[in-house]
Formats: structure tokens, C-alpha cells, sequence
């Protein structure tokens, strides 16, 4: 069944004063490709979804390709981009491998800043009719009555400051003023199961400690391709003998995410839609599993509790998280996370 969305920014502008920040995240299977296949899809999903972060996995470029006058990458993202503000995180132990990205929407005051406010008082997500009161919902250093500089990094890191995972380019963490995102391309423990020990027992428990560490000083976000199907819920053939051999549905990788969870984290989509089945993010393009829907929730948003909890004190919300199955050129599709922020 379609899943009920459950925030609408325009109302959320008009009646509230509130700004949604979105952030979208999609693991694109090689960037290279992906542009030659679809290179307006990126942009066409900032406009769709009014990004204000796009999070990239899997883009499998070395930091040269990006300036390459044959490829022409970087001159691909100023076009289609311009908007926003890159940072990459590349493989440097292996070429062609794993890497990650940010895109960060700029705000420069003024007419920049002010784009995405007038764009959600106008149409939001949802509606194409014109709204007059939207051309006075943001000016100057404000957007509605959010200020800008809430909108804006504080700084941005590409490594995660452990030289025995930084190698393989799997993190770029932007701190906000209200919150960290860090975006995360997780270890595939592989197919014949040889990295699972390095992934369950070095990688999750490194990285979790990462993430509780920054907590202590702001809300967490993380999120991306985890490289795990969590329960039954998350997979279309759950109870299949050969799931507890493969990669992403083994109990060791399973009961690694749960105690991650465990540690005071929440799954945003499995919190907000608790019953929500056949509902994926990754389908194998090789078995043409696509159409018929047989696929695997890989792809997530994982928040700090705070961030889910709703009162007068709390200034951000996560208000909604879902799939846009419809999105192709990768065997993952796109994930979106929306999150109120109060006046």
C-alpha cells in the first residue's frame, strides 16, 4: 500500500512559520554512469523535493575525476547544482570504490537564502497554486521566521578521524547549528561473508561511538546505505534459508543495528510508519527485481531521540521519512527525511 504522507511544508510555512529541512540521500551506484544515464535526475529531485542536503553513496570517483576536462563532473554538478555547495569523500586504498558526498544548498542572504522559504510558502510538496503572501515569507536573514544561519554548516568533515576506516571514503559530516548529519556508506560485509567480522565488530562499533561522542554536544543524524535489511519488515522474502548467509540479512549484522539502536538511536521511517510493508529501498538489478517489487530496505535515517520527540522546548522535529521508488538510475532509490524547524 502507498505510504500516508504525513507533513505538508506549505502548511507548515503559512499557519506555523515553521521551515522544513529536507535532506535526501540515495546510494547511486557509480556517479560516472549514473550521469551519463539520468543527468537530470539529481537536479530534478532538488526541485521535486526542495532539498536543502543531498547525500550521495557509492559515487566510486577519485578525487581527480571531479576536475578531468574529459569527464567533466564538476561542470556536470555547476549546471545541474549550482545551487549548492559540494563536499567529497573519496577511496584512497582502492580505485573505483565506495566514496561519498554532500551537497549542501547555499545561502548567501538575499535572493539565495531566500529561494527554497518562497518556493514552500508558494507551492510546498504538494501543490502547484500560487500563494501571494509567499513573496513576503522570506526575506533578508530569515526564511518565514527561521534565520538563515540555521540553514547553514558550521563546518563540514570528510573523514571521520580513524585512520583504519578513513581510507575507504565512507563519511562526510556536516555540523548545523541545531543538529549533526553525517552521511555514511556502510562496509558490505561482501558475498562470500569476509568482511562481516571487520564490519560487525570493528565498523559498527567505531562508527556508534563517532556518532555518541557528537551527541554529546548536538542532536545526530545519520544516514544512508547501512548495508542491512533490519527485521522481517525490510525484506520480500523473509525466512528464505539463504538470508542468514547473505550480506545485509545475516543475525550478526542484524543484532550489530540493533544495538546501535539500542544505544539511544531511532530508525525515522520505521518510527513514523510502524506497520508500513513492501516498502524498499535497494532491488537487484540482476534478478529484475525491481518491478515486481522484491527488494530490501537498506537505506536509512537514524536520529537521536530528541529528534522525535515533540514539545514547546524542542526547535526540530522529524516530521517524515520515506522511499521515492519512481526515481531511477541505480539499484537504490532515493530516500527523503523532512524535519520541522520551529520559529
Amino acid at each position: 500500500m502507498p505510504l500516508t504522507r504525513l507533513w505538508n511544508p506549505e502548511t507548515a510555512m503559512t499557519s506555523k512559520g515553521s521551515y522544513t529541512f529536507t535532506v535526501i540521500s540515495w546510494n547511486v551506484a557509480g556517479l560516472r554512469a549514473f550521469i551519463k544515464k539520468q543527468p537530470d535526475a539529481l537536479a530534478n529531485l532538488a526541485e521535486r523535493y526542495q532539498a536543502d542536503v543531498i547525500c550521495l553513496q557509492e559515487h566510486k570517483l577519485q578525487d581527480v575525476h571531479l576536475d578531468d576536462p574529459k569527464l567533466k563532473i564538476r561542470e556536470h554538478f555547476e549546471e545541474k547544482l549550482g545551487g549548492f555547495e559540494s563536499h567529497w569523500s573519496y577511496s584512497t586504498t582502492k580505485k573505483g570504490y565506495s566514496g561519498t558526498a554532500m551537497f549542501i544548498r547555499k545561502r548567501g542572504g538575499g535572493d539565495d537564502a531566500s529561494k527554497k522559504g518562497k518556493k514552500q510558502a508558494k507551492i510546498g510538496a504538494f501543490f502547484t497554486s500560487k500563494n501571494k503572501e509567499g513573496d513576503e515569507a522570506a526575506k533578508g536573514d530569515s526564511i518565514g521566521d527561521i534565520p538563515v544561519s540555521h540553514l547553514q554548516p558550521l563546518n563540514v568533515m570528510t573523514e571521520l578521524g580513524l585512520p583504519k576506516h578513513d581510507g575507504e571514503g565512507r563519511t562526510v559530516t556536516a555540523e548545523f547549528p541545531l543538529f549533526h548529519l553525517t552521511n555514511v556508506y556502510v562496509p558490505n560485509s561482501g558475498q562470500k561473508l569476509d568482511r562481516l567480522g571487520y564490519r560487525t565488530e570493528e565498523w559498527d562499533t567505531d562508527f556508534l561511538n563517532k556518532m555518541q561522542q557528537l551527541e554529546k554536544g548536538k542532536p545526530v543524524i545519520w544516514l544512508g546505505d547501512l548495508n542491512v535489511a533490519h527485521n522481517e519488515k525490510d525484506t520480500w522474502n523473509e525466512g528464505a534459508k539463504h538470508l542468514v548467509k547473505s550480506a545485509g540479512t545475516t543475525p550478526q549484522e542484524r543484532a550489530s543495528f540493533d544495538r546501535q539502536l539500542g544505544a539511544g538511536f531511532v530508525d525515522a521511517f520505521r518510527h513514523l510508519h510502524q506497520d508500513a510493508m513492501g516498502h524498499y529501498s535497494y532491488w537487484s538489478q540482476r534478478a529484475g527485481n525491481r518491478e515486481p517489487n522484491k527488494g530490501l530496505r537498506l537505506d536509512y535515517f537514524i536520529c537521536s531521540k530528541d529528534l522525535m520527540e515533540d514539545d514547546d522546548d524542542r526547535k526540530v522535529v522529524v516530521r517524515d521519512s520515506y522511499m521515492v521508488p519512481d526515481e531511477l538510475g541505480s539499484d537504490h532509490c532515493p530516500i527523503v527525511l523532512e524535519i520541522e524547524m520551529k520559529k
